[in-house]
C-alpha cells in the first residue's frame, strides 16, 4: 500500500485515539520499513556496481595477459600498447582505493579512478560510499582485503609490461628470453586469476547478505516487506533488463564476429557479423557447434575426445568453413567463464582477415615472379634448378638449362624508349611460353636474359629443341614501332646431370656459352663443353680481372656519392657511395662493366676491402663534412659476406675508426642476406654492435624474403628500383612499393626508394611514406671529393611544396 493510499483512507475513516495511534505506529514502521528497504536496496545497487566493476576489473587484466601474450608471440608494438590500455581497468580501481584509504580520503581522485575502471558513472558514487562506510563490515572486508592481494600482482604484470617496452627498441627477444617472460605472465595471471575469483565469491556472499538482511526485514510485516519486494524486484528486474539489453546491442551490432559457446563447442549465441563472415543465417548458426565451423584440424581435441578449451582459446587465426564449403581466415580471441555451478560458457570474437592472407599470397607470388613479365624471377629459377638438380641425383635422368640473352636489345631501349623495350621484353616471354614443351618452364633472369629448362632433354635434344625456337623467332612478328630491329637471340645450354657441382655452376655455365653464342655471331645455340669453351672469353674475362686488380694498385679506383633526400628533412646529408674504374687511358668504366667478371671470378672481396679503405681514408681527412654528415651507406657483396676475413677487417676498421661508424650504413643485397643467412646475420650483428646501420638492398627484388626480415635486424629497407621505375604505370609495382613501405613501417624501418626518375614518382612516393628517395629526380652522381667540398644547401624538387616536399 502506498503513501498516498493511506492518507485518503485516513480521510475517508473516522479515527478514534486508539486507531490514530496504530495508524501513527503503522504509519512509522512503513516509514521505518520504508527507509530500511530504501537502504538495503541502495546496498543491493552497491553490491551490484561492485560485482560489475569486479568483472570490469578481472576482464582488464584477461586482456592485458592476453596482449602480453601475443607480443611475446609476435613482437608487434600495437599489442605492448593494447596490454598497456587494458592494465588501465585495474589499476584505475587500484587508485581509486588507495585514495579512500587515506586519513583524508580523496573522492574527486576515487571517481577518476573508478571512471578508469570503465564503472557507470551513475555507480561510483554508491562504490564510494559503500566502500567508505561499509569497508569493515562483514563479507565486504572479506572481499576488501582480498582486494588487497591482488595489488602486489598487479603491479608485477605493469612492471613486466613497461620492462618489455623497455626492451622493445632492442630487437626481437630470444627464445629463451620468451619462454622465461611467458613463465613470469603465466605466474602472475594463475594467481591474479585465483585471486579475482576468489574476491568475486566474496561479493558474491556480500550480496547474500544484503538478501538476507531483506527477509529478516520482511519478516515484520507481510504486507509491506510484499510490497517493498514488488517494488524490489521491479528495480533489480528493471536493471537486469538494462544490463542486459546493454550486453545484447553491443553483442549484435558489433561489426566482428561474435560467439557464445557451451562446454561441449555447441553454438548458444551468435551476431550478425559472424552470420555474415560464414554465410549462414543466424538461426542457422544456433543449430551448429565449433567443430562444423572450422576447417578440419583446427579443432583442439584432448585424449578424452573433449575440446581442450585451455589450448583452443589460445589466440591466433584459425580456418573457418564458410557454407559453400570455401575457407575463411578468422583471427580467433575467446575467454572462458564458469559460472557458480562449475558450468563452463566461452565467449569468443572472430575478425575475418582473409584478405590479409590474399595479400600475402599475393606478395610472395610477386617476390618470386617478375613484375614486367610475369615469369619466375632468378630466385625462382634458381629454386627449382635446385631441386631438379637434388632428383637427378638420386633418380637419374638428364634435364637440359638454356640461358637466353636479346640480341641487339639495347638498341631498341636507346632508340625507342624503356616502354617499347619493356613491350618486346613482354612479347619475348610470351612467345617462349608458348614454344616450351608441357613440363618445361621459362623464366627471367633480369635485364634482356632470360632461362628455359627442358625437361628430361639432353645436350642435342635440347639443342634441337632451341634451333627451332630461334628459327620460330625470325618468322614471328613483334610490334614495337617502326624501323624497330628484327627481334633475334643467342642461346647457351648446359645439361643438369648428377655431376654439376652446384646451382650457381650451371648458372655460370650456361651463361658462359651464351656468351660464346654472341661472340660466333649471335642468333646462334651454343653447347656447354669444357673442352671448346671459346678461349676468347676466357681472354677477356682475365683483361678484365686484370684491369680491376691494375686499377686497385694504381689508385684509379675511384668513388662517387649519390645523394638519398630525406622526405622531410631536406637539410639531413644522407648518400651512397659508389664505385667506378678509370682505366689506363683515362675512360671511366661502370660497375656493370666491370663488376661481373670480378664477382664471377670470386674478386669481390678484394674489392670491397679496397673500396672501405678508400672510404675510411677520405672521411678522415674531411672532419668538418663528418660532423655534417647523416649517414654514408656502403655496398657489401654475397662474397664478403660469406668470407669471415672480411667481417675481421671491418671490424678492426671500425673500431680504429669509432667516430665514424655511427654515419656508416652497410648495404646488403637481399640474395646476399638471404642466400648466406647464417653469416649475414653474423655481419648484420657485428656492425650493428659497433653502432652502424644495415640496410637490405634491391628489396623485393625476386625473392619471399619477408618471413626473413624477423631474422635479420636491419634499419632500412631499399626497395628495388624496378617496381619504382614502373610505379606509374603498373598497378602491380605500384601495389608492391606500398606493401614494402607498409611492411618498413610495420617493422620500425627505414624504407628508401631507388630509381627515382621523375618528380612525380618522388611526390607519390613521399605520399606513401617513404621517408628516403634516390634517383636522377634528386640527384646525379657525383665524385665524393666533390660532395665533401661543396657549399651543401638544402635542395627541393622543382613542384613541390609543404609536406610533399623531398630533399
Amino acid at each position: 500500500m502506498g503513501r498516498s493510499g493511506m492518507d485518503q483512507q485516513r480521510r475517508r475513516v473516522p479515527m478514534t485515539r486508539g486507531l490514530g495511534l496504530r495508524f501513527a505506529l503503522l504509519t512509522g514502521m512503513a516509514i521505518g520499513l520504508v527507509a530500511l528497504s530504501a537502504v538495503i536496496q541502495e546496498l543491493q545497487a552497491a553490491s551490484t556496481a561492485w560485482i560489475a566493476g569486479q568483472g570490469y576489473w578481472s576482464r582488464g587484466q584477461q586482456d592485458a595477459t592476453a596482449a602480453l601474450s601475443r607480443y611475446l608471440a609476435r613482437g608487434h608494438l600495437q599489442d605492448l600498447q593494447d596490454a598497456q590500455t587494458a592494465l588501465q581497468v585495474p589499476l584505475g580501481d587500484l587508485q581509486a582505493r588507495k585514495a579512500l584509504e587515506q586519513p583524508e580520503p580523496d573522492e574527486a581522485k576515487a571517481r577518476a579512478g573508478f571512471l578508469r575502471g570503465g564503472n557507470a558513472r551513475a555507480d561510483i558514487p554508491r562504490l564510494i560510499f559503500s566502500f567508505r562506510h561499509a569497508r569493515n563490515v562483514g563479507a565486504f572486508r572479506e572481499a576488501t582485503w582480498l582486494w588487497r592481494q591482488t595489488d602486489a600482482n598487479l603491479l608485477a604484470m605493469q612492471s613486466l609490461a613497461e620492462e618489455l617496452q623497455r626492451r622493445h627498441g632492442s630487437g626481437p627477444l630470444d627464445e629463451a628470453t620468451v619462454d622465461d617472460y611467458l613463465h613470469r605472465l603465466r605466474g602472475i595471471d594463475h594467481q591474479l586469476r585465483g585471486q579475482a575469483q576468489a574476491f568475486s565469491q566474496a561479493l558474491l556472499r556480500m550480496a547474500r547478505a544484503v538478501r538476507i538482511a531483506t527477509l529478516a526485514v520482511g519478516g515484520l510485516s507481510v504486507l509491506l516487506i510484499s510490497l517493498m519486494a514488488v517494488a524490489l524486484a521491479r528495480r533489480v528486474g528493471k536493471d537486469l533488463t538494462e544490463h542486459e539489453s546493454r550486453f545484447r546491442a553491443a553483442f549484435y551490432q558489433a561489426n566482428v564476429g561474435m560467439l557464445k559457446l557451451d562446454a561441449g563447442g555447441r553454438v548458444v549465441e551468435a551476431n550478425q557479423a559472424m552470420a555474415d563472415i560464414l554465410d549462414h543465417r543466424r538461426d542457422v548458426l544456433l543449430q551448429m557447434s565449433l567443430a562444423e565451423l572450422l576447417m578440419e584440424g583446427e579443432l583442439v581435441i584432448d585424449e578424452s575426445g573433449h575440446i581442450d578449451w585451455e589450448r583452443q582459446l589460445r589466440p591466433g587465426e584459425l580456418r573457418f568453413r564458410r557454407r559453400d564449403g570455401s575457407l575463411v581466415w578468422g583471427r580467433w580471441s575467446g575467454t572462458g567463464v564458469r559460472t557458480a555451478s562449475g558450468r563452463l560458457s566461452v565467449f569468443a570474437i572472430v575478425e575475418d582477415v582473409s584478405q590479409n592472407h590474399a595479400l600475402a599470397r599475393e606478395i610472395e607470388h610477386h617476390a618470386s615472379h617478375d613484375p614486367l613479365t610475369g615469369l619466375i624471377n632468378r630466385r625462382e629459377i634458381e629454386r627449382l634448378l635446385e631441386k631438379s638438380l637434388l632428383q637427378v641425383r638420386s633418380d637419374g635422368g638428364t634435364h637440359a638449362l638454356g640461358y637466353i640473352n636479346l640480341d641487339h636489345f639495347k638498341l631498341v631501349n636507346d632508340s625507342f624508349g624503356h616502354a617499347a623495350g619493356d613491350q618486346m621484353l613482354r612479347s619475348f616471354a610470351e612467345y617462349l611460353v608458348g614454344a616450351v614443351r608441357d613440363g618445361d618452364w621459362v623464366g627471367r633472369l633480369g635485364a634482356d636474359e632470360f632461362a628455359v629448362f627442358l625437361a628430361r632433354a639432353n645436350q642435342d635434344e635440347a639443342k634441337r629443341v632451341l634451333q627451332r625456337l630461334i628459327r620460330n623467332l625470325g618468322q614471328a612478328t613483334f610490334p614495337v614501332s617502326e624501323g624497330s630491329p628484327q627481334l633475334s637471340c643467342s642461346v647457351g645450354v648446359v645439361e643438369v646431370t648428377a655431376e654439376a657441382p652446384d646451382v650457381n655452376w650451371l648458372m655460370s655455365a650456361a651463361d658462359s656459352a651464351c656468351y660464346a653464342a654472341k661472340q660466333a655471331g649471335r642468333n646462334r645455340v651454343h653447347c656447354f663443353n669444357e673442352n671448346r669453351l671459346a678461349l676468347e672469353e676466357r681472354r677477356l674475362e682475365a683483361e678484365r680481372l686484370q684491369g680491376v686488380s691494375r686499377a686497385m694498385a694504381e689508385n684509379r679506383m675511384l668513388l662517387y656519392a649519390q645523394r638519398i633526400a630525406k622526405v622531410g628533412d631536406p637539410s639531413y646529408l644522407h648518400y651512397e657511395v659508389l664505385v667506378r674504374m678509370r682505366d689506363s687511358e683515362g675512360v671511366l668504366h661502370l660497375p656493370g662493366q666491370f663488376m661481373p667478371a670480378v664477382e664471377r671470378y670470386g674478386m669481390a672481396v678484394v674489392l670491397d676491402r679496397h673500396v672501405l679503405g678508400l672510404l675510411f681514408r677520405h672521411l678522415q681527412v674531411c672532419p668538418a663534412h663528418v660532423r655534417q654528415l647523416g649517414l654514408c651507406n656502403v655496398n657489401v657483396s654475397a662474397q664478403s659476406i660469406a668470407e669471415p676475413g672480411f667481417l675481421a677487417f671491418v671490424c678492426d676498421l671500425l673500431e680504429r675508426n669509432r667516430a665514424l661508424a655511427s654515419k656508416l650504413c652497410f648495404e646488403i643485397t637481399e640474395t646476399a642476406a638471404i642466400g648466406n643467412l647464417s653469416q649475414a646475420r653474423a655481419f648484420i650483428d657485428a656492425v650493428k654492435a659497433r653502432g652502424c646501420r644495415v640496410a637490405l638492398d634491391d628489396f623485393g627484388s625476386g625473392l619471399s624474403s619477408f618471413g626473413y626480415l624477423r631474422q635479420l635486424s636491419a634499419d632500412m629497407l631499399k626497395i628495388d628500383g624496378a617496381f619504382v621505375r614502373d610505379m606509374d604505370t603498373d598497378p602491380v609495382s605500384r601495389a608492391s612499393v606500398r606493401a614494402i613501405s607498409e611492411l618498413g613501417r610495420e617493422l620500425q624501418m627505414e624504407v628508401v626508394a631507388e630509381w627515382v626518375e621523375t618528380t612525380e614518382i618522388a611526390e607519390a612516393l613521399a605520399g606513401m611514406g617513404v621517408q628516403g628517395l634516390q634517383g636522377y629526380a634528386i640527384e646525379r652522381p657525383q665524385p665524393l671529393e666533390r660532395l665533401t667540398l661543396a657549399d651543401l644547401r638544402p635542395m627541393r624538387l622543382a613542384g613541390t611544396q609543404g609536406p610533399s616536399a623531398v630533399g
